[in-house]
């Protein structure tokens, strides 16, 4: 049995938290003074990659990258993660699933923080803006047989699949997902009010970093960032990075969409971490700008982003004006309720232990965050205190990476 005593924002006071086994056992108002926080976990469904890793693991001697992620994100406050697939051709894609349901197979540690996987693409809109950095010759119509490949490649742990709603198919492709499980979200997607709403009434329930996969400009009243942020039956999710979207968007968005189905996402890549450059990534060049956004080169279109849940959840607080419990909130519980796993996720007895504890200050620079531990299903797997930290690649700009 092991007691944590620290003050809980979501509950609003400090509280003994006892821990037996995997599973919090009591919660209990505390007399004791602390300066410790505790939380659910971060949980971040939007993991590409990250230092010099990608969640593709496109070579045997790679394969202990989901491992180096996982290390990395704990280190952050980042107990739960979703790798990430995005467009490509179908074997590779297959390939990619294939490779991560080997390696959480032989790591049962590392799976612990991964309740599924996130298929992003390749039936997302064509159009240029939308679409994005996904290659465009990759981006097809919704094809279940396909998709019930990748299923079957990654052991059945795909759980959130983004769609455009308007392609041909996505709608009756969207009630097959919902029926075997896996929740749909919209994005990447250059919608209308009709698609909008017969994707909500097939069952999805996300859009996919609003605000980010989409033109430069729209029309001004009728548009698909308005569609979907009005529409109360789902949620959305944002890049809180201070790359993808300005403070007075990302606060509008933020609050127009109400905190109980807002979500924060890093959509992090496998430059994160690293320094300022032009970089091989596959068969094209992706650069990270001395600001820490990452383009294509000579393209506006940005192509992930560097940063981190934490920093994410520290940018909306200062940026959205959000309280440090609402913060919280965005970037745990409300992602755990979109794909039904707020029934393990959260500060009450029966729930898993996996909580991230931390110190909380308001700086001049803005809200900070410094994790002390994270624990994932009873075991704390950081230690500021013991834990050795990873060190992070010293990989030259202008190099291919390592992946």
């Amino acid at each position: 049995m092991t007691t944590l005593t620290a003050h809980v924002p979501l509950l609003g006071g400090v509280y003994d938290i006892a821990i037996d086994g995997s599973t919090i056992t009591s919660v209990t108002p505390s007399q004791q003074a602390t300066d410790l926080c505790v939380g659910p976990t971060l949980f971040d469904i939007q993991i590409n990659g990250y230092a010099g890793r990608t969640c593709r693991i496109p070579s045997p001697e790679k394969r202990d990258a989901l491992a180096w992620i996982a290390r990395l994100m704990r280190e952050r406050g980042v107990g739960w993660w979703m790798p990430t697939i995005t467009t490509g051709t179908g074997a590779d894609m297959e390939a990619a699933f294939a490779h991560c349901a080997r390696a959480l197979d032989e790591d049962p540690d590392t799976a612990a923080s991964i309740p599924g996987l996130h298929l992003e693409g390749p039936y997302i809109s064509p159009v240029d803006g939308p679409r994005g950095a996904h290659q465009l010759e990759h981006v097809r119509p919704p094809d279940w047989d396909e998709f019930q490949r990748f299923q079957e490649a990654s052991g059945g742990r795909i759980r959130l699949v983004t769609i455009a709603p308007e392609e041909e198919g996505a709608i009756p492709f969207t009630e097959k997902c919902i029926a075997a499980g896996v929740a749909v979200a919209m994005g990447h997607t250059n919608l209308d009010r009709d698609s909008l709403q017969a994707a909500v009434d097939a069952g999805a329930t996300l859009s996919t970093h609003l605000g980010n996969g989409a033109h430069d400009q729209v029309q001004r009243h009728n548009n698909y960032l308005w569609y979907q942020l009005a529409c109360r039956q789902i949620f959305a999710s944002f890049i809180a990075d201070g790359q993808h979207l300005p403070q007075e968007c990302l606060y509008s968005m933020i609050h127009a969409k109400s905190i109980d189905r807002s979500i924060l996402v890093s959509d992090t890549v496998l430059l994160g971490g690293m320094k300022p450059g032009v970089y091989k990534v596959r068969n094209r060049q992706v650069e990270m700008l001395p600001s820490g956004r990452i383009v294509i080169p000579g393209s506006p279109n940005l192509a992930g982003s560097g940063g981190n849940l934490r920093e994410c959840v520290e940018n909306a607080i200062g940026m959205a004006h959000l309280s440090h419990a609402e913060g919280w909130q965005l970037g745990s519980l409300n992602p755990a309720r979109l794909l039904g796993l707020d029934d393990r996720l959260g500060i009450e007895p029966g729930k898993e232990a996996s909580l991230t504890v931390y110190r909380y200050a308001e700086a001049e620079s803005g809200p900070a965050i410094d994790v002390v531990a994270t624990w994932v299903a009873g075991k704390k797997v950081f230690d500021a205190g013991t834990t050795e930290r990873a060190v992070l690649p010293d990989i030259p700009p202008d190099a291919t990476m390592p992946i």
